[in-house]
């Protein structure tokens, strides 16, 4: 049970750490579904975890098992911003937002003309 609850904080940390990025940096904000496959991904990549090997569920190759655990990760970010939209009753203005959001860096010299 401990290896979804890690998962599931993953996908909050992998959701979390994209919204900040797309939120300082206005270049990137069109690219957040991507942002989003790419963070999940390569953070299970990067740690080589198997929820298949954890679970002792037996797969063909270990190496298909880290890569299904990171397209898990980036599936569980949809409730948790789901849960998020719920608790802040905010409507999403666009692509996978929560609302408007308040940049923690100043955008005035960021942003692409």
């Amino acid at each position: 049970m401990y290896q979804f609850a890690v998962v599931a904080l993953l996908a909050l940390a992998t959701l979390k750490v994209v919204d900040f990025v797309c939120d300082n940096l206005a270049v990137l904000e069109r690219f957040r579904s991507l942002l989003t496959y790419v963070a999940g991904i390569g953070a299970v990549l990067w740690l080589d975890f198997s929820l298949f090997q954890e679970w002792d569920i037996a797969i063909r190759n270990d190496d298909i098992g880290v890569w299904l655990t990171g397209f898990v990760v980036v599936g569980l970010t949809v409730p948790w911003r789901a849960a998020f939209r719920w608790l802040t009753h905010d409507q999403a203005t666009s692509d996978e937002s929560l609302g408007e959001h308040m940049p923690f860096i100043g955008r005035g010299h960021i942003e692409a003309a």
